[in-house]
């Protein structure tokens, strides 16, 4: 049910993106140039079972994470799981919290990489977070108008104006999904997670 209601909201948000954009007529804008950072994972196709996987170990990374008592109330961690790759992106206060927020991504099954990224900042603010979510749909509504590429091949996370692109796609395909990023307003920085298909 965590799963379906998941999916759900995701799309939920790209939709009402895409529909602010045509009412409001916005056109986004890119100020300047957006740096690319490409973070090399393990490659390997990802079956029908593997991407059951992912949400199950994405759904328990989670509640690990909320649950354990180093991780208290003033980090913010999100995970994301494709194909294995483990992404942590958010906020903490220490080392040690990085550290052990990585431990608890990798002692599932089924993980192949843990990608942290995570951050020694104080949590974001509401309105961070707001504007984070917001770039996230934009970024979807792009891929969404675009014929190049599938959008539902690559997930899409922001965080503090950065955003990450985990997938599984052709060069190609990769490229596209990049540069349309750049194009969004607000966006600081790129981070490419890509796997070859195949």
């Amino acid at each position: 049910m965590r799963l379906e209601k998941t999916t759900i909201n995701h799309s939920l948000k790209a939709l009402l993106a895409g529909l602010v954009l045509l009412l409001t007529g916005c056109l986004t804008a890119t100020v300047g140039v957006v740096a690319v950072t490409t973070i090399d994972v393990v490659k390997d196709d990802r079956t029908f079972g593997k991407l059951i996987d992912d949400n199950v170990i994405e759904a328990h990374i989670f509640k690990d994470v909320v649950t354990d008592p180093t991780l208290d109330g003033s980090t913010h961690i999100n995970a994301t799981v494709v194909n294995g790759v483990v992404l942590l992106t958010g906020e903490v206060n220490s080392n040690e919290q990085k550290f052990r927020a990585a431990q608890i991504a990798n002692a599932y099954q089924g993980v192949d990489q843990v990608v942290n990224q995570l951050e020694l900042l104080g949590k974001t603010s509401l309105t961070s977070r707001s504007n984070d979510t917001l770039i996230t749909a934009k970024v979807k509504t792009e891929f969404i108008r675009d014929k190049g590429i599938d959008s539902s091949d690559i997930k899409v996370v922001t965080e503090r104006g950065i955003v990450y692109l985990l997938g599984i796609v052709e060069p190609d395909e990769g490229e596209t999904a990049v540069n349309l990023a750049k194009q969004v307003g607000g966006v600081l920085r790129i981070v490419k997670i890509f796997m070859s298909p195949g």
